[in-house]
């Protein structure tokens, strides 16, 4: 993340990510310990929770959210079968 071209101090910055993850998480009621401890990581580390490091999109076009995306991911890594594609006549993304 690069911060320097932002209108906001370093500490402006993590102070309004502070207050986007407090939001955040009060809109997931099922996180887990692990996708907290996981999420706390990603904000600390400079990223909106409303960012995604697999960089996943929904079908609307608009970048998925933190857990969801580590979700889908995780379960597209268990599941690889179920997010084949390409191979059959329907070449959609099945998410």
């Amino acid at each position: 993340m690069i911060t320097q071209y932002l209108p906001y101090t370093r500490k402006e910055y993590m102070a309004l990510l502070s207050r986007e993850l407090e939001e955040y998480k009060a809109k997931i009621d099922d996180m887990t310990v692990a996708e907290h401890k996981d999420l706390r990581k990603w904000v600390a580390d400079g990223y909106s929770p409303y960012e995604n490091p697999c960089l996943l999109y929904s079908e609307d076009g608009c970048i998925m959210d933190y857990i969801t995306a580590i979700r889908i991911n995780e379960d597209m890594e268990n599941n690889p079968d179920e997010y084949s594609w390409g191979s059959n006549s329907d070449d959609s993304i099945p998410f």
